[in-house]
């Protein structure tokens, strides 16, 4: 990739239509946080969304009998908020499960679903496990000038961009959640 330009949003509450687009289970770990070494797993998924602690209805029926593909990627990210250096290459799913058993902090689990919104992408993340409640909306941009002209949509909520401990590092390092608002 080389650069990322991304601003990301709690979410104020999940738009009807979300479970129609494309979804991965996301499972991801890091070896570094600073600079940032991730390893992700992810999985497209068929078929409905998840267990939704927003909603409180169980969305997700079947997940094992989704899984369509599997793929594994190792990330370096650089320091930044708005904008920072981003590089992904492949793994091996063998390399992933070694390093996942060297890896610091909490794993993460969520959805994320891809919804359209113009010439954007609208990346739904809705967490799982120690973290569920907890959803964010992440949109990425080619300038920086773009990023800071986008109109949040209306289910968006506050803006986490610039917002220390919201980072999914930061997330998977924190040594304490109680503090973190999980609900709008």
């Amino acid at each position: 990739m080389g650069q990322e330009i991304e601003r990301k949003w709690r979410v104020r509450k999940l738009p009807k239509d979300y479970k129609h687009f494309p979804c991965k289970l996301l499972e991801q770990a890091y070896l570094c946080q600073n600079p940032t070494l991730r390893i992700r797993k992810e999985s497209s998924i068929s078929g409905e969304g998840e267990k939704n602690s927003i909603s409180g209805r169980d969305e997700k029926a079947g997940i094992s009998e989704g899984k369509e593909q599997e793929e594994y990627i190792f990330c370096y990210k650089g320091r930044g908020r708005l904008s920072r250096e981003e590089y992904n290459l492949p793994l091996t799913k063998e390399a992933y499960e070694t390093l996942i058993g060297k890896t610091e902090g909490r794993v993460i689990r969520k959805f994320r679903y891809a919804i359209p919104h113009g010439p954007y992408t609208v990346e739904l993340d809705i967490f799982q496990g120690e973290l569920e409640g907890l959803c964010y909306a992440e949109v990425e941009f080619s300038s920086e000038e773009e990023a800071l002209s986008f109109q949040p949509l209306d289910w968006f909520s506050e803006e986490l961009t610039g917002e220390r401990g919201y980072s999914n590092a930061e997330l998977s390092f924190a040594k304490e959640l109680s503090n973190l608002k999980l609900k709008d």
